[in-house]
């Protein structure tokens, strides 16, 4: 957020009537830490996938495009190792 949007914020937030344990709970929620998203495996990653590609999930096409979005950064210039010091 850009400091004008934090500072509108802020002002929004002191314009409100809140009570005190309505003041403790968002003091909570604003220093809580962020929540950590627990690493899938590779096997879990490909069945949200298939889930999701539907109908797809049970044809070979539906592997095949399973296979292309999993290497689809592959070949892609920012995921290869450039030297420049030739």
């Amino acid at each position: 957020m850009t400091t004008f949007a934090l500072n509108n914020l802020w002002a929004y937030l002191q314009g409100l009537s809140l009570s005190q344990s309505d003041r403790e709970w968002l003091a909570n929620k604003l220093i809580m830490p962020k929540e950590k998203e627990t690493e899938l495996s590779a096997e879990e990653r490909k069945a949200r996938f298939l889930r999701l590609a539907g109908s797809w999930s049970e044809t070979e096409e539906g592997e095949e495009y399973y296979q292309m979005m999993k290497h689809r950064n592959d070949e892609r210039p920012l995921n290869r190792e450039i030297i420049l010091d030739d």
